[in-house]
């Protein structure tokens, strides 16, 4: 099983940041142990870092390329695509979204390529298997001199 929780980072820190994703997965590991007070604090650091996900739109575009992908549907507010052996769930939340695959198949990367293709600053973290990365690569900025 795949766990995987997506945030929207705030530009100016997803641009600092650029290359040092591992500082993001510490802070998100982080706060997923913490209790407490630790905890309070790190989840206002966390608040401040990312951005909501913007539901109806976001919804709309799921709904909208999930209709050309054969085993998706949508069971209230989940988003689901089942292959024969692997499978995965979306569920959107008010600063992340989570995606639940199984299976050999990695079906998560479909909903991977929609919001790639459709939101920027999306930094996927999977804390179990220690993976995490950007949805879509910044492009960096060549100065000539």
């Amino acid at each position: 099983m795949r766990n995987y929780q997506i945030y929207w980072i705030e530009e100016s820190f997803a641009n600092h940041y650029y290359g040092r994703e591992r500082m993001f997965f510490g802070l998100f590991s982080d706060w997923e142990r913490s209790s407490g007070d630790l905890n309070k604090i790190i989840s206002k650091q966390v608040e401040f870092i990312t951005k909501p996900i913007p539901y109806l739109p976001t919804h709309r575009i799921l709904q909208h390329e999930l209709v050309k992908v054969e085993g998706a549907k949508w069971i209230d507010t989940t988003a689901i695509i089942e292959g024969e052996d692997s499978g995965a769930n979306l569920l959107m939340n008010e600063r992340s979204i989570s995606i639940e695959a199984w299976g050999p198949n990695d079906c998560e990367y479909l909903f991977f390529e929609i919001l790639r293709r459709n939101m920027g600053q999306l930094l996927a973290i999977d804390l179990d298997n220690e993976r995490y990365g950007w949805l879509k690569p910044i492009k960096q900025r060549k100065f000539i001199y």
